[in-house]
């Protein structure tokens, strides 16, 4: 098939056409390389199209799907503390411009959309772990923006003959990912000899899934015959709070360090990672049942989490210049 993915050269994104690419697809990478790179496509560059664009420029998103079977919409504006600083910014990228994808979609007669969405939909765990039925009341601008994606993929589907999958993304993580985050941000302070920093005690409860595992589930919807408007988890129903993830990166890295805890609230700058800020309105937990995709699709995830973090820290391990900056 001809598959266009936006985002194609971000973290998800470039696993994504990679995995696309070595099942023989045609791939056009749409990106506008904000904070999507080049190297994340290194090893393909010469087997895919790449389009530099923007998912807000709807005429050359237009041109670009043309002849395509297949849109993976990975394209996104995904950081809690910019969505929280301009949420006008984040609704436009994560909403309007998926507004701009489902309208190129139909106009090319795209057959099917897989749109990347969040848990963030769902904010503060009501019942654990979270299924797709779960109420969703997000607690940031950026889950609102995610749902609203979804409201109009739904809305789509009913108006044209489009099938559209919404995957509600856990925590992902792995090769190529960007450093900003609480797991990249212990293995980098690790890495370099300092004890990673947890804000509070530790106790927010995460479900970590490495990429590959969300490729796989992708890989799936993206072959299954399945039509209409259909939402699944991407998750491990596994929690892991904080406090274990530090731990759990020290013991990877085999260095003898403990983590060290910084008590300030929500909304205040770290004293000790003057660039960092602790997330107001802060996840207490969260946890994802992976049950309908392993009912309906038979996908289960296969990577364990400590596995996952030895991958990582292997990889910017020998490419440490991938982490010189945080991602705020």
């Amino acid at each position: 098939m001809k598959i266009l993915v936006t985002g194609g050269a971000g973290f998800i994104g470039s696993h994504i056409v990679d995995s696309l690419v070595a099942k023989g697809h045609k791939v056009v990478v749409y990106d506008n390389f904000t904070s999507g790179q080049m190297e994340n496509l290194v090893n393909i560059k010469d087997d895919v199209e790449i389009i530099e664009g923007d998912i807000l420029d709807y005429k050359r998103l237009e041109k670009a799907m043309k002849g395509v079977e297949v849109v993976s919409h990975q394209a996104a504006q995904l950081e809690i503390i910019r969505c929280i600083a301009d949420p006008i910014e984040d609704l436009k990228i994560n909403t309007v411009g998926t507004l701009n994808v489902l309208k190129a979609a139909v106009k090319n007669g795209v057959q099917k959309l897989i749109n990347a969405s969040s848990a963030c939909v769902y904010g503060q765990a009501k019942t654990i772990p979270q299924s797709e039925d779960h109420p969703t009341n997000p607690n940031w601008a950026y889950g609102v923006s995610k749902l609203a994606a979804e409201k109009y993929c739904q809305l789509f589907r009913e108006i044209h003959p489009l099938s559209t999958i919404s995957l509600r993304y856990s925590i992902v993580y792995g090769v190529r990912e960007w450093c900003g985050r609480a797991l990249t941000t212990f293995i980098k302070r690790v890495l370099e000899g300092n004890p990673p920093i947890i804000f509070g005690e530790g106790k927010q409860i995460r479900d970590f899934i490495y990429v590959s595992d969300v490729v796989g589930l992708h890989n799936v919807c993206l072959e299954n015959d399945m039509a209409g408007n259909v939402v699944y988890n991407v998750s491990t129903r596994i929690g892991t709070n904080l406090k274990e993830l530090a731990e759990m990166v020290i013991e990877v890295s085999g260095k003898e360090l403990e983590p060290v805890y910084e008590d300030i609230k929500g909304g205040e700058y770290s004293s000790l990672m003057p660039f960092r800020i602790r997330l107001p309105a802060e996840l207490k937990t969260m946890i994802l049942s992976p049950k309908k995709a392993k009912k309906e699709l038979n996908w289960i995830p296969r990577i364990s989490l400590k596995s996952g973090i030895k991958m990582e820290w292997d990889w910017i391990s020998s490419n440490p210049k991938r982490w010189l900056d945080f991602r705020i």
